[in-house]
C-alpha cells in the first residue's frame, strides 16, 4: 500500500457518510489532491498475482461509484483505502479505472477526456 497516497484520504475516511458537510467537502478536496498525486505516479509493469480472482477489484469500484453517485464523500475515501488494502492499486487494470472515475466524478471531465489524458484516444477515419 502507497502509505504516502493512505495519508491524503485516510482522515476523512468515513463509511457512514455522517460528520457534517463541512467534512464531506474537505473529503472531496482530499479526493481532488489523491487523484492528482495517483497520476503523477506510474502503474506496475509487472503482474502481482493475489488469492482472489482477477476482476474481484471491480466490486471495489461499483461501491466507489455508487457513494460518488450519492455525494458522499467520505464514503468514496473509505471504499478507496479498501481497495487499497485488499488489491494492487498500482496493477494497471485497477490504476487506469480509479483514475477515470476519480476524473469523472471529480473533474467532470468524462471517459472520453480521460482517454485523450492516457494517450488512448481514437483516431477517426
Amino acid at each position: 500500500m502507497d502509505i504516502e497516497l493512505y495519508r491524503i484520504i485516510d482522515p476523512h475516511a468515513c463509511w457512514l457518510n455522517d460528520k457534517g458537510e463541512e467534512e464531506n467537502r474537505r473529503a472531496k478536496k482530499a479526493l481532488v489532491l489523491f487523484c492528482d498525486e495517483l497520476r503523477k505516479r506510474k502503474p506496475a509493469k509487472v503482474y502481482e498475482k493475489r488469492d482472489a480472482i482477477h476482476s474481484w477489484y471491480l466490486f471495489h469500484m461499483l461501491h466507489i461509484r455508487k457513494a460518488f453517485e450519492e455525494e458522499k464523500y467520505m464514503r468514496v475515501c473509505h471504499e478507496i483505502i479498501t481497495l487499497m488494502y485488499y488489491e494492487p492499486l498500482m496493477q494497471g487494470r485497477i490504476y487506469y479505472n480509479l483514475i477515470r472515475i476519480l476524473e469523472h466524478y471529480l473533474h467532470g471531465r468524462g471517459e472520453k477526456n480521460a482517454e485523450k489524458d492516457f494517450g488512448m484516444e481514437q483516431k477517426e477515419r
